[in-house]
């Protein structure tokens, strides 16, 4: 499926008001979902599930304490000096284009304003993210393969 039918699909569900598309073309498919503003955004926590055989209350293990939290990218990318580039969407973070591929940018690398440095994948389409801003990598905020969040550091550009 190119790009311009892509386009034309979002362009078409942003003038409407169809709340999701879905498009089969043999082995592609496409799906639109577009969110009101009025949706609130659903806050998951995760679950850590035991073993069935350690679920019987005469077996239950005695309480862990919990360690301290590492700081987060956010924190972390604050305490850096530097441009902070940041995730234009939700998604997984990938530094290539494939896992035997080179990684688009290191630490150390100069970049330009347009060089790709990372893909972010969102509903199995791979985005390449350019650098919003030219000069040398100094960290990199996200590990590969990891969930990112809209505007989350990814990248300190100095």
């Amino acid at each position: 499926m190119d790009i311009n039918k892509i386009s034309r699909l979002l362009k078409i569900v942003s003038e409407s008001d169809i709340a999701e598309l879905a498009l089969r073309e043999g082995e592609e498919e496409i799906k639109i979902t577009r969110h009101s503003a009025s949706q609130i955004p659903v806050q998951v926590q995760p679950v850590q599930i035991q073993p069935h055989a350690q679920m019987a209350p005469a077996m239950a293990a005695p309480a862990v304490p919990a360690a301290p939290a590492a700081p987060q990218p956010a924190q972390a990318a604050s305490q850096e000096s530097g441009h902070i580039m940041k995730s234009p969407m939700v998604g997984t973070f990938y530094r290539s284009a494939n896992p035997e591929a080179k990684a688009f940018t290191e630490e150390g690398s100069t970049v330009k304003e347009g060089d790709i440095v990372c893909i972010i994948e969102a509903m199995k389409m791979m985005n390449q993210i350019a650098a919003d801003k030219s000069g040398v990598i100094k960290k990199i905020l996200v590990e590969n393969g990891a969930a990112v969040e809209f505007d989350q550091p990814l990248f300190i550009i100095e």
